[in-house]
């Protein structure tokens, strides 16, 4: 249960109380730029969680400005994560609140209960495996909002096909066709939004698809199927 937590980087500070301009000297020089406002106080005494913007994330830094902390912290009391700040799930979740609805392809639930955002390759085998999921996560009330992020390192024809999906007349059909029959519309070319939202999800630190966002911001990387992806919304929102 309990990862390893390795202070693994050591970033060459001599002052055991560095203040945070100190941390930032240190810490720009392998992670770029970094605000005073991004260096706050962790739940684990003595240590600062910062945070970072390309992709959007945190990592855990000692006050004295010389370890940083790889791997899961972990309360031996309580035998629970210590969590980070929430103010990184916030950030993500603004980031794809800047996506116009009339950009996504959404699956409504008709007594719709949750939201998730899923960003998705349609060649990539998980997200068809998620896919064929799709009615059965909108009757357990899950609406479902994809996203594009074609992934061209794996799937080099996959931006091509989801720009031709996405400037469909019926987009929903257009994915259904693709997923069960490998059929792309001849859709004439448009504005669409296929090379933006894959930026996002470079911003978002999406590595590999499905990527799946509740609605609290919570990313959970990869697959799941309907009922267990219901139980995981239930677990970490609460309900």
């Amino acid at each position: 249960m309990i990862k390893s937590l390795l202070l693994a980087l050591l970033l060459l500070s001599s002052s055991v109380n560095a203040s945070k301009d100190e941390v930032i000297q240190h810490l720009s020089r392998f992670f770029g730029e970094i605000d005073k406002q991004d260096i706050v106080a962790s739940n684990f005494k003595g240590v600062y969680e910062v945070i970072t913007y390309n992709p959007i994330d945190s990592m855990l830094v000692s006050e004295n400005g010389r370890y940083l902390i790889q791997g899961d912290v972990v309360d031996l009391t309580t035998r629970s994560l210590i969590e980070k700040s929430g103010r990184v799930k916030n950030l993500k979740l603004a980031l794809i609140a800047t996506i116009a609805e009339d950009d996504k392809i959404i699956y409504q639930a008709t007594d719709e209960q949750y939201q998730v955002h899923v960003f998705t390759d349609v060649d990539c085998p998980f997200c068809k495996r998620l896919h064929n999921e799709i009615d059965k996560m909108n009757q357990l009330g899950i609406t479902v909002k994809y996203l594009a992020s074609p992934l061209a390192s794996l799937h080099p024809r996959a931006q091509g096909k989801m720009q031709k999906i996405w400037c469909a007349e019926n987009r929903n059909q257009a994915m259904n066709d693709y997923n069960d029959l490998g059929t792309i519309p001849d859709s004439s070319n448009c504005d669409n939004p296929v090379a933006q939202q894959l930026n996002i999800s470079q911003q978002l630190g999406v590595s590999g698809t499905p990527a799946i966002f509740l609605s609290d911001g919570t990313h959970l990387p990869g697959y799941l199927p309907a009922d267990k992806l219901l139980n995981k919304i239930k677990t970490t929102l609460g309900h």
